[in-house]
């Protein structure tokens, strides 16, 4: 049982549908909208639907037990397939292969030494390190032989990219397991000391005060946000002990988390003055961010949705979603502040002209707390050395034989293989037959 166990945990095939179970749950959890209301998925899916996905735990699919035991599956295949390999592999570096082994490589060159001056027995010795490496020398009667292994720490290559797997995984999962994800938005001159989370839900008290001391948005003439960036402070009892520049790409660490600037939200400073005619009547409304205005004698609903300050370089807008009287789904569109190029189409029968709008800016502040990230990085770097050994190593035994023909003539025989590189023998070798030809 144990001997069948050690088999399938060893297998390839184990590898690829564990590989194929991670692929589709990351799938699923890109599809499937995560850490949503329950009426969320009720609304979408039905009561059936809503059940499976939540008792499944679809919902927060990159914590759930089941996408946990696929990445269980994938470490213990990689661990169990490396300690398999790995003593053999290991045998294959250490030892040292006979001298028939050597003899039974295909040969690749064949030389006559008459240089009367410098024998090989002298030339090769100095040569040779510089060449090919530093050579074995065995006697074999009248022969000497050459004999040398390039590249075979190249075998540990692949192990050291599994080790930077698994280091990679157990690193995610301490950060998914052991972390959390938050997002502030704050005006110029707001404080908080509480961290609204998004990954899990929920909010956790922070031990420090976060001031926005001021934030600043620049933009390209065509509306597009060029640079944003938020000047912090950090506050303990009361007391700054850390101000900070946050820009995007320029993250800013305090204590055990790590700030971003990720986003940023154009607010109005007060309510939305809006002119809304109706049957050539006009009357002016004053409507909240974010907030339901029934329009006069029920003729309708409204809601400013959005405020932009220069949208698609036409100046400052507000979007709306509007419902008329008869009801059905709210009617989402711009109305433009500036009029002199025209206003989009709306909905009617009602229409909307922007008579007031004072901007001002909130900043979003993507906070993290990874303990795995460490982790992580160390998987990262223990992965370039292991694809280094894997990919640009080459092995290769060589096995240069010299035998004498009679008074300062020497025959000289170079036989070599390589795993793989084809290119890299044969540069090799026309580097050492150049080498041979120059002092011959």
């Amino acid at each position: 049982m144990w001997s069948s166990l050690w088999q399938g945990l060893t297998s390839v095939r184990l590898a690829l549908l564990s590989l194929l179970l991670v692929g589709l749950g990351s799938i699923l959890g890109t599809i499937l909208p995560q850490q949503q209301a329950p009426e969320f998925y009720q609304e979408r899916f039905g009561t059936v639907g809503t059940g499976l996905i939540l008792r499944l735990g679809l919902d927060d699919i990159y914590r759930s037990p089941i996408f946990l035991s696929f990445i269980a599956l994938l470490l213990l295949n990689l661990i169990a397939c490396s300690l398999k390999r790995l003593p053999e592999v290991w045998r294959q570096i250490t030892s040292h292969p006979g001298l028939e082994a050597y003899k039974a490589l295909p040969p690749r060159l064949q030389l006559t030494w008459n240089h009367r001056e410098r024998s090989p027995y002298q030339f090769l010795p100095e040569a040779l390190p510089r060449l090919l490496g530093r050579p074995t020398v065995v006697e074999d009667r009248d022969t000497t032989w050459y004999l040398i292994r390039r590249g075979r720490w190249g075998r540990l290559g692949p192990y050291l990219i599994h080790l930077s797997i698994i280091i990679v995984i157990i690193g995610a999962i301490i950060g998914n397991l052991g972390g959390f994800q938050g997002q502030i938005n704050l005006l110029t001159g707001e404080v908080t000391d509480i961290l609204p989370l998004t990954n899990p839900p929920g909010e956790k008290k922070l031990d420090f005060t976060l001031r926005l001391d001021r934030f600043q948005v620049s933009f390209y003439p065509n509306g597009t946000p060029q640079e944003f960036r938020s000047d912090l402070t950090f506050l303990k009892g009361g007391q700054p002990v850390k101000q900070a520049v946050l820009r995007v790409n320029d993250p800013v660490t305090f204590g055990n988390l790590t700030f971003y600037q990720s986003t940023y939200q154009t607010m109005p400073k007060g309510p939305v003055v809006l002119e809304v005619t109706h049957n050539e009547k006009s009357i002016t409304v004053s409507a909240p961010l974010r907030q339901r205005l029934q329009l006069p004698d029920d003729q309708g609903m409204i809601m400013v949705w959005k405020v932009e300050s220069n949208i698609m370089g036409y100046g400052p807008a507000v979007q709306l979603a509007y419902r008329p009287a008869g009801g059905g789904h709210p009617l989402l569109f711009w109305v433009l502040a500036d009029t002199s190029r025209g206003q989009p189409p709306q909905p009617g029968p009602h229409t909307f002209h922007l008579k007031e709008l004072q901007l001002t800016y909130s900043s979003g502040l993507l906070v993290k707390y990874d303990p795995g990230v460490w982790w992580v990085y160390l998987g990262f770097l223990l992965m370039l050395p292991g694809f280094w050994l894997a990919l640009f190593v080459p092995r290769q035994r060589w096995a240069i034989a010299v035998a004498p023909l009679g008074k300062d003539r020497y025959r000289l025989t170079v036989a070599g293989v390589g795993d793989r590189h084809r290119v890299a023998l044969q540069r090799r070798l026309e580097k050492l037959q150049a080498a041979f030809e120059e002092n011959i």
